[in-house]
């Protein structure tokens, strides 16, 4: 009997993409675009993954407002290309063309680097084939699109300088501590508020002529009184005011941008701070201008007293910071059975909070000042040691900006690509085989491109540039070194020539504790390219090793473990 041939049908295997959603405010958005992160642009993007079964594998929402520097190099942006480069997903999933970058250039470069690592972008809200037609699509959309937020950006600035010309306030959610805003007769402006304006002549009064019981007050004094006082911050009446410590607790930074607050003599001034011509607006007075100048004048002296005048002398006063809170310390002097006792304290100290207290203790002066005296002398008596240490910086460097230099090809290579595109446009326009109106137009997106890509390029090239060290700049330092070396000798039992050096080096040193042992890092600054090196100081020995971290350069010493 013939077998019976029996055919059986084997499930279809699927691949299951892996994809990540990205959303993106930035600061030309709108005010309330920040919200929307969640459930405008995100939500978008889950939809579009269930639609077409997606496994979404990490979703990214980006605030960039505020943002300085590189905008390709956002955190967040950096971490998708990151995975992309380990092969971890497959597919970004964006709500549209300016949520993934507001420049056309950086545009083009991210979706470059990502194609090839083998990741494809989609866009929720418009789709592009990938092929000239469906590029030139995106790029005339995405160059309308910038140039359309340009335009934007003009026209609100305008339009803020005529409303401020008409007589309004434009401070957003934070008044001046004070006032408040309030709208009189169609107009936006100021209004005194009473609890405030005592509070505000109380600190001028204070500062400049003294409470019931002393003389004028410092700006910590003021801060001090103000908090045992139970007064009120502008962080606990203002819920859009971040607040960092607790209730009516106040600083001296706060206390000091009152005193130097002009708005309080009656006059509110927009733009200040930009290159237009600025526009003064009349508010209510708080306190005369005689009496705000005195004060102008009094922060000026007090700010030259603090650095020469100092009852005893600390060598790195000015130049230390706390490593928890990052306030700068300051140096005090305890007496005990008539010997004196010098310290660096962190002046978090003290808030009489304790949840604000710093726990950073004391750290006895003369050992801190002899460790970074030590280590100066170190680094500039052994110029070669210096520049071995320099030699592999640039080493290590060199695999740290590895990235850039990839995005710099991509760069090289789009250039590339759109210039053979112009010159192809401009042999059909030769040829005449085509419409002039069609080709010019397809001209003027081509020459954008590569203008954008042109400023982007010079832009990666200088940061590459400012990262790496040539074999000049080397030669600089270790010249810059031996120059130093010579006063040196002449300085090491003269305070005021080790002041000179470390203002000159721009000393900066962080006292904190690590694994509960006192540890102080160490900052200086050589040469005319003002090269950052820093240092885990030590106050016994010393030796040099590379050490890959996030500044410039780094030597590593041997910590110091005080009881």
């Amino acid at each position: 009997m013939k077998a019976q041939e029996i055919t059986v049908a084997m499930p279809a295997f699927t691949v299951v993409e892996r994809a990540v959603h990205y959303a993106r405010v930035s600061g030309d958005d709108r005010k309330n675009e920040g919200r929307n992160l969640e459930d405008g642009q995100l939500n978008l993007c889950r939809d579009h993954s269930a639609h077409y079964h997606y496994n979404v594998v990490a979703e990214f929402a980006e605030d960039d407002r505020g943002a300085s520097g590189y905008e390709i190099d956002l955190p967040k942006l950096s971490k998708i290309r990151e995975m992309a480069r380990n092969r971890e997903f497959d597919v970004l999933v964006v709500r549209e063309l300016d949520r993934l970058s507001r420049n056309l250039a950086k545009q083009l470069i991210v979706e470059e680097e990502l194609k090839r690592y083998g990741v494809r972008i989609e866009y929720v809200l418009a789709e592009y084939d990938d092929s000239p037609e469906g590029r030139l699509q995106k790029h005339i959309r995405a160059t309308i699109a910038e140039y359309e937020r340009e335009k934007i950006k003009e026209r609100l600035v305008r339009g803020r300088r005529q409303s401020v010309k008409a007589g309004n306030i434009i401070v957003s959610d934070r008044p001046p501590y004070g006032y408040k805003v309030v709208k009189n007769e169609g107009k936006i402006t100021l209004e005194i508020v009473e609890e405030e304006i005592q509070i505000v002549q109380l600190i001028f009064e204070w500062y400049l002529i003294g409470d019931e019981s002393s003389k004028p007050l410092s700006l910590s004094g003021i801060a001090k009184k103000l908090t045992q006082m139970g007064i009120p911050t502008r962080g606990d009446t203002y819920k859009h005011v971040r607040k960092k410590r607790g209730y009516a607790q106040w600083n001296k930074r706060t206390v000091c941008r009152i005193l130097k607050r002009e708005t309080y003599t009656g006059i509110w001034y927009y733009g200040k701070s930009s290159s237009s011509e600025p526009i003064p607006v009349p508010v209510p007075a708080i306190i005369s201008q005689e009496v705000w100048e005195a004060a102008q004048e009094k922060l000026e002296e007090n700010q030259e007293k603090s650095r020469r005048n100092m009852k005893y002398n600390y060598l790195l006063s000015g130049h230390i910071t706390c490593g928890i809170c990052g306030y700068r310390m300051s140096g005090i002097c305890k007496k005990h059975k008539e010997k004196r006792y010098f310290y660096y304290r962190c002046p978090a100290n003290e808030y009489v909070d304790s949840t604000r207290k710093c726990v950073l203790p004391h750290f006895t002066a003369n050992e801190v000042e002899s460790a970074v005296w030590s280590w100066i002398k170190s680094i500039l008596i052994s110029p070669e040691q210096l520049g071995s240490g320099l030699k592999q910086y640039q080493d290590q460097q060199a695999q740290t900006v590895a990235p850039l230099q990839e995005r710099l090809k991509i760069v090289d290579d789009l250039l590339a690509e759109n210039q053979t595109q112009l010159q192809r446009l401009l042999d059909l326009y030769l040829k005449g085989d085509f419409p002039k109106e069609m080709l010019t137009e397809r001209k003027d997106r081509l020459e954008t491109t590569i203008k954008n890509l042109k400023d982007e390029r010079a832009r990666l090239s200088a940061h590459l540039e400012a990262k790496m060290l040539t074999e000049e700049q080397i030669r600089t330092v270790k010249d810059f070194a031996e120059k130093v070396q010579e006063g040196l000798t002449a300085a090491e039992n003269d305070f005021e020539s080790q002041r000179q050096i470390i203002e000159m080096l721009d000393i900066q040193v962080t006292l904190t504790i690590e694994s509960g042992k006192k540890v102080a890092y160490v900052q200086c600054r050589l040469g005319e390219k003002l090269l950052s090196i820093k240092t885990l100081a030590s106050y016994e020995k010393f030796w040099y090793n590379g050490l890959k971290l996030n500044s410039p350069f780094y030597l590593r010493c041997c910590p110091l473990y005080l009881p």
